[in-house]
């Protein structure tokens, strides 16, 4: 099946759950599937170079680190035509958080957000809406990192 085929079934099933949820009118569910394809005719991937894990663990864990540098940020990452850096960095964030991972990866990842976009005022909601579903005590662990982000 072609990329293009399983970005609109998935965007199809998307559109087809919030309105089932409610969330969304069959009017504003039309309209976003149309941003998308116009968007997704517009956008150009930017390769992300990544060397954090040779540079960290590459004589001590060379697969780990190629996995890290080549796989995570070469590929993944790199399908920012797909996916905006400036979106991935708040799926991270927010999964970091939600996980409870609250040490230098996510003070990283915060940082490397506000590089994709993210603003003060976005990080805030995002952490405040993570607090909600992913835990108060994670949310609040954030925020320490992100004040010093943003202070910066």
């Amino acid at each position: 099946m072609k990329q293009s085929s399983k970005k609109k079934i998935m965007a199809a099933l998307l559109a087809g759950a919030m309105l089932l949820s409610g969330g969304f009118s069959m009017k504003e569910a039309s309209a976003m599937e149309q941003n998308n394809n116009q968007a997704e005719t517009q956008k150009k991937a930017i390769k992300i170079v990544q060397t954090a894990g040779r540079e960290q663990l590459g004589d001590f864990a060379p697969d780990f680190a190629r996995y890290n540098d080549d796989i995570l940020f070469g590929e993944v990452w790199s399908k920012n035509d797909v996916l905006s850096l400036h979106d991935r960095s708040i799926v991270t964030v927010s999964a970091l958080i939600a996980q409870g991972i609250t040490d230098s990866s996510l003070k990283y990842h915060i940082a490397t957000a506000r590089k994709n976009g993210v603003t003060k005022a976005e990080m805030a909601e995002i952490i405040t809406q993570v607090g909600f579903y992913g835990g108060w005590p994670k949310a609040w662990a954030a925020f320490h990192y992100a004040k010093e982000v943003y202070a910066e």
